[in-house]
């Protein structure tokens, strides 16, 4: 895994961060899984359970699972808030490739209807990624931060730098949030609400959301 380069894009400009390589993924993966014990998304897809082990087992097995498609950045070295992305032309996480860098242990540790949640929702969201952005563009995959390092800044710091580089390049940015709470949040980073929907077969409602490029040089 190459810390600064991703598909042709060098982010090796981005130098105030830690930047995640293939020993800090488990780190990451902590990070994520305790900042979602409540999540809805998580509910949904764990069956109520939010279990940890199987949260951070999603988590750490995508991420492997997607090698040179996703860059990860945390403001210190312990990963007590990360963010990750991929850039464009992402497609989702494939089945296969996340079975065999650890999903298979989901088989063992939770019911199999996790697994088949987790490719639903996957689909879905997906789907809507691609007829809102066409895959052109770059996908927020994940902010989090541990409950006890919330409400510091800490997101801002993270967001910031990255956005102004989409900026250079001339790139939109996707996410979707499953809190409406989080909507807020992100229209404070100049992100827009381009679609409210349910993850199918639930009222669990997903918030589809996109930053338009400034197409501007941002002078360092």
């Amino acid at each position: 895994m190459n810390n600064n380069k991703i598909n042709n894009y060098d982010i090796s400009e981005i130098e105030k961060f830690f930047k995640m390589g293939k020993k800090d993924i488990d780190k990451f993966a902590e990070c994520a899984a305790l900042a979602y014990k409540d999540y809805p998304l998580f509910k949904y897809i764990t069956g109520g359970r939010c279990n940890h082990k199987v949260i951070k087992t999603i988590i750490s097995s995508s991420i492997y699972s997607m090698k040179k498609q996703v860059i990860g950045f945390s403001n210190s070295e312990s990963a007590n808030a990360v963010a990750l992305f991929t850039p464009p032309k992402y497609t989702g996480s494939k089945s296969i490739p996340f079975l065999l860098n650890g999903g298979i242990k989901l088989m063992f540790i939770a019911p199999l209807s996790t697994f088949l949640r987790l490719l639903r929702y996957e689909n879905h969201a997906m789907k809507l990624k691609k007829n809102y952005t066409n895959h052109d563009c770059w996908y927020l995959y994940n902010l989090t931060v541990k409950p006890q390092f919330q409400n510091k800044g800490n997101c801002s710091e993270l967001m910031k730098p990255m956005l102004e580089y989409f900026d250079r390049i001339g790139q939109d940015c996707y996410l979707e949030t499953h809190e409406e709470k989080n909507v807020k949040l992100y229209e404070h980073f100049d992100f827009e609400l381009l679609d409210i929907s349910n993850i199918p077969k639930t009222n669990i409602k997903q918030y589809s959301m996109i930053r338009k490029a400034k197409y501007e040089i941002i002078k360092k």
